[in-house]
């Protein structure tokens, strides 16, 4: 009966691991699922709810202050506009994308049906990216509705002057913003936590680099690569941008995806 049982086991083994590597999950899925997981927890669509309504009322805002003072805002106007509400906003993303699984560590659940664990923390980068852009669009729909409604006599071309690169900025903005949220969420995973940490390090940690350590802000502030790619004669240098990006994306990043990994969940 032993034998017998050892037997069966011995030869089911195989059919299993056939079974499981047919069955194994692919990258489209996986990311499909994280960005249902955003979309379909209630507190996660609250937030992203608000977020959206927030930039409308913003948008709104910004097209009544500039009527009132009788200088219509262009669409690259409203988008610069509503900047800090991109860099704050964004991160938030990230955040809910990349720790949702680590508070709650239901990632006790998901990676034994996993064939590895980078495939699911990629995933969740993905699909916070996938999100962010999608309300990034939102914003600059309503930025160019906004610009078209109350610069109604003017040309298009003054109105949409430089579209493209008004574009172009804001989702660059947008992925860099959602990225900062995502790297140190990976690296910290716990969102309370993280939120407070962006928050700090966006609006005080910044001031303090660029008060203490003028010469090296360039090197140290999160912003520099949004800087960066904003130009101007005053924009840092590519050495500056490649530096602040190693410093507070590609560092937290690793540091989540090395401890997702080795760590226990």
């Amino acid at each position: 009966m032993t034998h017998r049982t050892e037997s069966t086991r011995t030869e089911s083994t195989p059919r299993l691991q056939a079974q499981t590597a047919k069955r194994q999950v692919s990258f489209a899925l996986l990311t499909w699922v994280e960005i249902r997981k955003l979309l379909d927890t209630r507190s996660s669509f609250a937030i992203l709810a608000v977020l959206a309504a927030l930039a409308a009322v913003l948008v709104a805002g910004l097209a009544l202050f500039s009527q009132s003072q009788g200088m219509p805002m262009t669409f690259a106007g409203y988008a610069g506009g509503i900047g800090l509400f991109t860099g704050l906003a964004m991160p938030l993303i990230g955040i809910l994308g990349m720790t949702s699984d680590f508070s709650h560590r239901t990632t006790f659940v998901y990676y034994p049906l996993l064939r590895g664990r980078t495939g699911q923390f990629w995933a969740k980068v993905v699909a916070a990216v996938a999100v962010a852009l999608t309300l990034q669009l939102f914003v600059l729909l309503c930025s160019a509705v906004t610009a078209g409604l109350t610069m109604g006599n003017a040309a298009p071309a003054d109105v949409f002057q430089d579209s493209a690169g008004v574009i172009g900025r804001g989702l660059a903005a947008c992925l860099l913003g959602t990225m900062f949220g995502v790297a140190l969420a990976a690296a910290i995973r716990r969102t309370a936590l993280t939120i407070v940490a962006v928050i700090l390090i966006t609006l005080v940690g910044n001031g303090l680099i660029i008060t203490l350590l003028p010469d090296a802000s360039g090197y140290l502030s999160t912003i520099t690569a949004i800087a960066h790619i904003a130009g101007g004669p005053e924009a840092p240098s590519v050495l500056e941008a490649c530096t602040s990006l190693a410093i507070w994306y590609a560092l937290p990043l690793g540091i989540g995806w090395w401890i997702t990994e080795r760590g226990e969940a």
